[in-house]
């Protein structure tokens, strides 16, 4: 998972797991709390209140639902999934190729902010939660 803002000078926190159920729930709880923290998109805040919190969350499926949910409520924030194959290095990791493909994907998202406008009500950067693995 990577979460980045529009800021240039913010980098960008990538969060991988090789379990996509536990990556999946990383995102959701990181996207909820980045919503909670901030009012910044259209259609979050009535989403955040109709839809169950990550405590209520007990199936993998209700991480689904909550996920497509907020995909159907409101176009920002926008997530998607990529698996990336890892495997080579000491820890299993093919750091090159990882990099190289989170620089193209970090590319593929500026050049769309680019040619998009931003639906935010205000101009302040979203809030950002960086974890740690």
């Amino acid at each position: 998972m990577i979460v980045w803002s529009d800021d240039p000078d913010v980098e960008p926190t990538v969060i991988a797991d090789r379990s996509p159920v536990s990556l999946a729930r990383t995102m959701a709880v990181t996207i909820h709390e980045m919503l909670e923290d901030s009012d910044a998109y259209a259609g979050a805040t009535e989403f955040l209140q109709s839809n169950p919190p990550p405590q209520d969350w007990v199936e993998p499926r209700d991480v689904d639902d909550w996920l497509e949910g907020l995909r159907d409520a409101t176009p920002h924030p926008s997530f998607s999934f990529h698996q990336i194959p890892i495997a080579g290095g000491a820890d299993g990791t093919n750091h090159g190729f990882v990099n190289r493909y989170l620089e193209q994907a970090l590319q593929e998202r500026e050049q769309a902010l680019a040619e998009e406008p931003s639906p935010r009500i205000r101009e302040e950067p979203p809030a950002r939660t960086t974890l740690e693995r």
